[in-house]
């Protein structure tokens, strides 16, 4: 007979918790169904986690952990806590798990771990071990999953939800969206087609494209709004516009549903053509509640988009952030430097690029170095000319060293053409998008200002592309440290 199950997100080494795990919580729904009493632990929120743990594990049928790679040093602590405690079945998932199934597996300290999607191996797991059978994997290869046949997740499992849908987010959006605003993310679709060399959705098959029916969108959407009283929504699908058809009908379905929300999602910069993202679907778009679009645009180097496979140009670039700005929805762009194979005339070009674009109002972005995120093309590359070196064991992920070189965001690796230039310019591009930090996320009036004077300098140095010098970066960095310490100071005691 189902029991209880206890689901585990560990911390993430760099502090990113704006988002609740909807893979796990995809999970705990699909074990809701079958009769399980879920309980979900985000480490991030609790400084008491390990004992919440450790008071939990003796009394479920089995436990599960998600991980990222940026989350396997506290999950490595986590797995390794509970196998000292405890001889409960430990079930392990999530990208780092389904990059790297077999270290996880070999670490001694799960028992199973489970690839890709979860939701059908999750109950073939949970009705196992209910009924004390054996399986005969450990392993749990990756399935594509029928959109249509799952349930809408059932968000309210996680205890935590309400700390989510107040968060303040980063994103330019949340000027044009109602204040105070309550969100939460969605998926339609799963998988995206594109190529690209450094994504991972190439390295772990997931480049076939899955949705849900519109109807079924729509019908999920209307109980998500209704329920938890939302005001914006973020579809979090890899590429959002891949059935164009069905996105028209998507926002049809908002405006017939008279939902007052706003929303945002992520598309490709070749899409917005005349069969596409034309004038009549964006002003559709526009009118069902959209304001911002992320595009992936990456370079502003023709030579570098190549060495990427983007399979785009920067006149596409441009011409999406163009129209984009047309319509009053906001242009987010993601870009990349120090993509192996590029010099620093590209990164230059990619500066350059990044204060053209700089000219539509409704235009922001979010810039990094290269990660070499593991098994992709550019870092097997890497690997094979032996300037990059991939861990082999769980426990080796958990080294700060080895955690930096392959998933921070600005950091100086042996590889790069003029790392401090690139490290310094990714940083000032994204404080002057208030990438890090936003105005609107800061209560006090002389914070505002401290925020304003960064954001000033950071222009001047972006249009003359210099980064010399950088005597600002450590006090704007120290400035970030203690705005987010005083914030989450304020959440403890608010939710004492």
């Amino acid at each position: 007979m189902p029991g209880k199950v206890l689901l585990i997100r560990p911390k993430n080494s760099y502090n990113y918790n704006n988002y609740p795990s909807l893979g796990l919580i995809s999970i705990a729904s699909v074990l809701k169904e079958k009769g399980y009493q879920v309980k979900i632990i985000n480490c991030a929120f609790y400084s008491d986690y390990k004992e919440q743990i450790a008071a939990a594990i003796d009394d479920v049928d089995f436990v599960g952990i998600t991980m990222l790679t940026a989350e396997v040093p506290d999950g490595y602590e986590i797995l390794k806590l509970i196998k000292a405690k405890s001889d409960v079945v430990v079930v392990a998932g999530g990208w780092h798990c389904t990059l790297f199934p077999e270290q996880v597996m070999s670490s001694g300290l799960v028992d199973y771990v489970v690839t890709g999607e979860g939701e059908k191996h999750i109950a073939v797991i949970a009705d196992a071990i209910s009924s004390k059978k054996e399986l005969t994997t450990t392993i749990f290869p990756k399935e594509i999953i029928d959109l249509d046949t799952l349930s809408l997740v059932d968000y309210a499992i996680d205890s935590d939800i309400e700390r989510f849908i107040g968060n303040s987010l980063t994103d330019k959006l949340v000027q044009q969206a109602r204040m105070p605003m309550r969100w939460l993310p969605y998926d339609s679709s799963r998988g995206c087609p594109s190529l690209c060399t450094f994504c991972i959705n190439v390295v772990t098959g997931n480049t076939r494209y899955r949705k849900k029916n519109a109807k079924k969108v729509i019908d999920e959407i209307v109980q998500i709004v209704e329920r938890f009283k939302l005001t914006h929504l973020k579809i979090i699908d890899d590429n959002f516009f891949v059935d164009i058809v069905r996105a028209r009908n998507i926002a049809k379905g908002i405006i017939e549903h008279k939902l007052d929300i706003t929303w945002d999602a992520e598309c490709r910069c070749d899409y917005f053509n005349q069969r596409m993202l034309n004038d009549e679907t964006l002003q559709l778009l526009k009118q069902s509640g959209l304001i911002q679009l992320t595009v992936g645009v990456e370079s502003g180097s023709e030579h570098t988009l190549n060495l990427m496979k983007k399979g785009i140009t920067t006149d596409q670039a441009d011409h999406a952030i163009k129209k984009c700005n047309e319509y009053g929805i906001i242009g987010r762009a993601s870009f990349i430097l120090e993509i192996p194979g590029e010099d620093i005339k590209d990164i230059k070009q990619t500066v350059g690029f990044i204060n053209r674009l700089r000219r539509y109002d409704k235009f922001t972005c979010g810039v990094g170095t290269f990660r070499p995120y593991p098994k992709c093309e550019l870092t097997l590359k890497l690997i094979e000319e032996g300037v990059l070196v991939e861990p082999t064991k769980l426990s080796d992920w958990a080294d700060k060293k080895n955690l930096d070189m392959y998933t921070s965001a600005e950091y100086i690796r042996p590889w790069q053409v003029n790392g401090v230039y690139s490290e310094a310019a990714a940083l000032y591009i994204n404080m002057e998008s208030e990438a890090r930090l936003g105005n609107h996320q800061i209560s006090r009036w002389n914070d505002r200002i401290t925020n304003n004077v960064f954001i000033f300098m950071a222009k001047i140095r972006n249009r003359i592309k210099w980064y010399g010098f950088p005597w600002e970066k450590r006090l704007y960095k120290k400035f970030l440290l203690n705005f987010y310490r005083k914030r989450q100071e304020m959440e403890k005691k608010t939710k004492t």
